[in-house]
C-alpha cells in the first residue's frame, strides 16, 4: 500500500466518520436539551439517522388504517432507522479509532 493510499483510506475510514458525527451531535445537541441535561437517547436516534436509514431492510408500510396511524408507523420507521444507524456510527467511530494506529503503522513500513 502506497502513502497516498493509507492517507486516503485514512480520511475516509476515520477522519470523515467523526466529522461527521461531531457535525451531526452539534446540530441536534439544542433539540434534544430537557430541563438543562441532554437526552442522550434522542441524540443516538436522531444522529443515526444519516447512518441508517437506507440500511434498513423492512419498511413498515401502513394499509387500510387512518392517517393517523400511518403518520405513526412513518415515524416509527424513523425511529427504527435511527437506533439502527446508532449502532452503525458507533461502529464506524471504533473502526475510526482503529485506522489511526493502523495509518501509523502502514506509514512507517509502507
Amino acid at each position: 500500500m502506497t502513502r497516498s493510499e493509507a492517507i486516503k483510506a485514512f480520511f475516509f475510514k476515520s477522519v470523515l466518520p467523526v466529522t461527521v458525527a461531531l457535525i451531526l451531535y452539534c446540530i441536534f445537541k439544542s433539540v434534544c436539551m430537557k430541563n438543562g441535561e441532554i437526552d442522550y437517547v434522542w441524540i443516538w436516534i436522531l444522529c443515526g439517522l444519516p447512518f441508517g436509514l437506507h440500511r434498513m431492510c423492512l419498511w413498515i408500510v401502513p394499509s387500510g388504517g387512518s392517517l393517523g396511524g400511518g403518520i405513526a408507523l412513518f415515524a416509527l420507521n424513523f425511529i427504527i432507522g435511527g437506533v439502527i444507524g446508532g449502532f452503525v456510527l458507533a461502529w464506524r467511530l471504533i473502526v475510526a479509532v482503529w485506522y489511526v494506529p493502523l495509518t501509523v503503522y502502514r506509514l512507517i513500513v509502507g
